[in-house]
């Protein structure tokens, strides 16, 4: 694990790495000069740029209470959006990270279409002093963050693409009304959870009590939710496995890295609910795999994308497995015929130990609007018709609640 410059650096690295994993997220990158900190922590995944700046200022006792208060926001908080908008103007000119050790990281997404978002941790206020998000002097809008709201965030919006609709939303929520909050930001985000993640339309000014999160934190449907959550970092284990792992034993965090992080992106964009309904299809189909009762199965997600599992024997050929995995891919056009992005994972059976060693492969097919080339659907029914990949399948569908009286369905095939 990176080390940062100090321990609070270090836990709010630690908490991002948690929920955004290892890949996409950087401990005091570099900036313009080699050695020189661009911002504290940074997480990259096309096309969100999240920018952090963390300080931690104990907040005096000197009896002069606006004094200190004055002088701790100086050091707190208004130095943080100061390097915030530092960090970015050098982003905006630069096509990639520059991790701590001065080595290359992922590349930025392209300007067009990057989005920033903005975060200062203020550590050390004891919340005695009023904290809150606004607008910089660029227009941009920063979130101000104690260390108990962030962590608590980031523990129950732990995705990239769940912490970074509730940004967005948050945003134009404190756009469009006078917010008032009594307590700290978890009522917020009590208040944005209860009401389906989406804030209350059409008011001008709202009061938000202290004891929002502690309510909604104690009702029976949401410890029910966190529960049912389990089977979804089965998801990000399979992520992080590959992250840290690599392809095929290569160091592949380099230049060459940009198409395994594509599709792995893919992965990571899936939000908690979509992981929990694919981390327990990948769980159930490891198992039924090594029962032997299939070797392959298809299914797709909420989000639309469509995965292939593949397991093969400890004497497999790597070069045919890969072949097959492919051919599998593109045999699930046939089912998904609007897909517009497909991923294949191949993974040994559990238990084995295949000869070459423990390896995995991604395939990733992808179309910008959904249709195929005439070749793919040719391809799609060859493989399907004379080598069988998914020809007579065992479809399953189910009916899953992130909360009772949410729904959720998804479309399983095996064979």
């Amino acid at each position: 694990m990176t080390e940062a410059f100090n321990s609070s650096e270090q836990f709010v690295y630690e908490v991002c790495e948690k929920s955004f994993l290892s890949l996409w997220s950087y401990v005091n990158p570099q900036g313009r000069h080699p050695g020189k900190e661009l911002c504290d922590i940074l997480v990259v995944c096309d096309p969100h740029v999240i920018v952090m700046s963390v300080k931690d200022i104990k907040l005096k006792d000197s009896g002069n209470v606006k004094v200190e208060w004055d002088r701790w926001q100086r050091k707190a908080i208004n130095a943080s959006k100061k390097q915030i908008v530092g960090a970015i103007r050098w982003l905006d000119g630069a096509r990639v990270v520059v991790a701590k050790d001065g080595t290359q990281g992922l590349p930025l997404p392209p300007t067009e279409r990057r989005v920033y978002h903005r975060i200062a941790v203020a550590f050390g206020g004891r919340r005695e002093i009023p904290i809150s998000s606004s607008c910089i002097k660029d227009e941009a809008f920063v979130h101000v963050l104690d260390e108990r709201a962030f962590y608590l965030l980031l523990r129950y919006l732990d995705t990239i693409s769940d912490f970074v609709q509730y940004l967005a939303d948050k945003e134009e929520f404190f756009n469009r009304a006078a917010i008032i909050m009594e307590g700290g930001e978890e009522d917020l985000l009590a208040l944005y959870m209860h009401s389906g993640r989406q804030f209350p339309q059409g008011l001008d000014m709202v009061i938000l009590k202290d004891d929002l999160w502690q309510g909604f934190n104690d009702r029976s449907e949401f410890l029910a939710k966190l529960d049912r959550d389990r089977d979804s970092y089965v998801w990000d284990h399979l992520i992080e496995s590959f992250c840290v792992g690599g392809f095929n034993g290569e160091t592949w965090r380099g230049p060459g890295m940009a198409e395994s992080e594509q599709a792995l992106r893919v992965l990571a964009r899936e939000d908690r609910f979509c992981r929990r309904v694919l981390g327990r299809a990948f769980r159930e189909f490891l198992e039924q795999s090594q029962a032997r009762m299939t070797r392959s199965r298809c299914l797709q997600s909420l989000s639309g994308v469509v995965y292939v599992f593949l397991t093969y024997d400890s004497d497999s050929n790597p070069e045919e497995r890969k072949y097959e995995l492919f051919g599998r891919c593109v045999a699930s056009l046939c089912r998904f015929p609007k897909a517009s992005t497909i991923i294949g994972i191949d993974i040994n059976v559990p238990g084995e130990l295949p000869h070459g060693g423990y390896t995995s492969d991604l395939v990733m097919l992808h179309s910008d609007d959904g249709e195929w080339p005439q070749e793919y659907v040719e391809k799609a029914r060859l493989f399907r018709d004379e080598l069988g990949y998914f020809r007579d399948p065992n479809e399953t569908r189910f009916h899953e609640d992130e909360y009772p009286k949410r729904n959720g369905n998804e479309e399983d095939e095996s064979h």
